[in-house]
C-alpha cells in the first residue's frame, strides 16, 4: 500500500516539576532550602531515514508523545532530561502545520532532522528562591508543558515511468496487461 499523505498529532515532553526539600542534618540547625530542578522534556524531532519509502508505518500509529522530564529531588539532585522522539521519514517529506497550512520543514537530504515540538522547560526548585529575608521558600516552580500540534506529513515523488499517447491508443490496456493495476479502460 502507498501512502503519500498523512495527518498525525505530536506531543513534546513536559518539563519536571522543581523540588520544594529542606536539609535536615544533625549538626546543621538552620540547613536551608535543597530542593533540586526540574529535568526539560524531550523534544520531537523528525529525521529522514535512507530505509524508509512510503509513509504507511502512520498510517496505524497517529500520535507520537516524546517523554516528560523527571521531578527535581532533595539534597540539589535535578530530575533526568526526557529524551527526544526521533522520527524517520523518507526522503522528500514536506511537514505541514494544519493550523496554519505553513510548512516547517522540507526534508531532502539523508540524516537531515528537524525539531517540531520542543520539549518544556523543567522547573527551577526552592534552592533558587531564597534571599536575604526569605532564607526557607516553601514553594517551588512547576515544569513548562511541551508543545502540542497537529502535522500533515507529504511525500514529494517522481515519476519512474511515464506514458504518452493520444487518446484511445492503448495507454490504459497495456498498464493492465503489464501490471496488476486495475485502471478504467473505455473510449
Amino acid at each position: 500500500m502507498f501512502v503519500d499523505r498523512i495527518q498525525i498529532d505530536v506531543k513534546a515532553g513536559n518539563g519536571g516539576h522543581g523540588s520544594m526539600a529542606f536539609r535536615r542534618e544533625k549538626y546543621v540547625p538552620n540547613g536551608g532550602p535543597a530542593g533540586g530542578d526540574g529535568g526539560k522534556g524531550g523534544d520531537v524531532v523528525f529525521k529522514v531515514d535512507s530505509n524508509l519509502r512510503t509513509l504507511v508505518d502512520f498510517r496505524y500509529k497517529r500520535k507520537h508523545e516524546a517523554p516528560s522530564g523527571g521531578n527535581g529531588e532533595g539534597s540539589n539532585r535535578s530530575g533526568k532530561a526526557g529524551e527526544s522522539l526521533i522520527i524517520g521519514v523518507p526522503p522528500g517529506t514536506v511537514i505541514f502545520n494544519k493550523d496554519t497550512g505553513n510548512i516547517i520543514a522540507d526534508l531532502t537530504e539523508i540524516d537531515e532532522q528537524v525539531i517540531i515540538a520542543k520539549g518544556g522547560k523543567g522547573g527551577r526548585g526552592n534552592q533558587h528562591f531564597a534571599t536575604a529575608t526569605r532564607q526557607a521558600p516553601h514553594f517551588a516552580e512547576g515544569g513548562e508543558k511541551g508543545q502540542e500540534l497537529t502535522v500533515v506529513l507529504e511525500l514529494k515523488l517522481l515519476a519512474d515511468i511515464g506514458l504518452l499517447g493520444f487518446p484511445n491508443v492503448g495507454k490504459s490496456t497495456f498498464l493492465s496487461v503489464v501490471s496488476k493495476a486495475k485502471p478504467k479502460i473505455a473510449n
